[in-house]
């Protein structure tokens, strides 16, 4: 892996301090259901529920461009979000352009994950750099910061989107339903999400892979600047990947509300940190969760200041 580490709704937050927790409860955000952000976000409400006694609940949104302003406002708590996303979202770039959410605050850094492009398996298409004029899903009106890494695959495999027929779909698993139907060539989604097993299992799949160079790399962050070249092998729990095939990676963030207290992160900073082996039984896509690495510089984010405590005793930073 090539990287460099750059750096129902609820309205209460749960208060859980070493000496006891209270009664109220902590709002998460999801994905659609079948997506991987809603499986992270669900076993993260599980995770905190179980191993801490909090009270959480899951709300799912269409994309985290409908779940981040309401952490932004206070109406939720927090969320597991791609860095994309939330970078896009803090520096107010498009679709967040004129309206920047500066109340989203970085709690920890969860691992990498996998994004790329599948097709059929019976596609005579292996590479990025073949899919020329083919249709691919695109638009995302529900979770509008995706056109930005599909333009970032294209261009690691020296594409653009204008040489591609569109195919215009709301949301990605929307995407999927399109491939497996045969409405289209190429679907953009997660490696490990639901929809990429329902997907294989229902017609076969296969990631195409983008060109594994410097150049490549550097064509694809002029689009998702957090993101990088992330080689996956062939594994238990891994559908299309038949081969080590380069795709795109990037980081999962829990992200949380700056209305939620000090102590709230800090004690689930502290939980992350001194759980590993559970961290990483919350989702495959976190399997390589280091606690070492939980607190990554990323330019133009800042901290929560209750993960800042705790990174601070732990001595991850200065």
């Amino acid at each position: 892996m090539k990287y460099a580490m750059l750096g129902a709704i609820c309205l209460g937050t749960t208060i859980f301090m070493a000496s006891g927790a209270s009664a109220q409860s902590l709002g998460i955000g999801a994905g659609t259901q079948g997506s991987q952000n809603y499986a992270a976000n669900a076993g993260m409400a599980k995770f905190l529920s179980d191993e801490a006694g909090m009270d959480v609940r899951v709300q799912a949104y269409g994309g985290s461009g409908q779940s981040m302003p309401m952490i932004d406002a206070g109406r939720l708590d927090m969320q597991l979000i791609p860095s994309p996303d939330i970078s896009a979202a803090v520096q107010g770039q498009e679709p967040f352009e004129g309206r920047p959410l500066q109340n989203l605050r970085i709690v920890a850094s969860l691992s990498s994950s996998a994004y790329g492009f599948m097709v059929r398996e019976d596609s005579d298409h292996y590479k990025v750099s073949d899919i020329e004029g083919k249709s691919i899903t695109y638009g995302y009106t529900a979770q509008p910061t995706l056109r930005f890494q599909v333009d970032g695959i294209l261009a690691a495999g020296g594409l653009y989107i204008e040489d591609m027929e569109t195919h215009m779909v709301p949301s990605v698993p929307n995407g999927v339903d399109d491939l497996i139907a045969g409405n289209v060539d190429v679907a953009f989604f997660s490696l490990q999400g639901g929809k990429t097993r329902e997907a294989d299992a229902a017609v076969g799949i296969r990631w195409l892979a983008v060109n594994d160079t410097p150049e490549a790399e550097e064509a694809m962050q002029e689009f998702v600047p957090t993101s990088y070249i992330k080689t996956v092998d062939p594994g238990d729990g891994i559908v299309g990947v038949d081969e080590p095939t380069p795709m795109m990676g990037y980081n999962y963030i829990l992200t949380a509300g700056k209305h939620v207290p000090d102590e709230t992160v800090y004690e689930i900073v502290k939980l992350l940190h001194e759980n590993p082996e559970k961290v990483r039984g919350i989702l495959t896509a976190f399997a390589d969760f280091e606690p070492a690495s939980m607190a990554p510089t990323y330019p133009g984010l800042s901290y929560h200041p209750g993960g800042i405590s705790y990174y601070t005793e732990a001595g991850l930073v200065e």
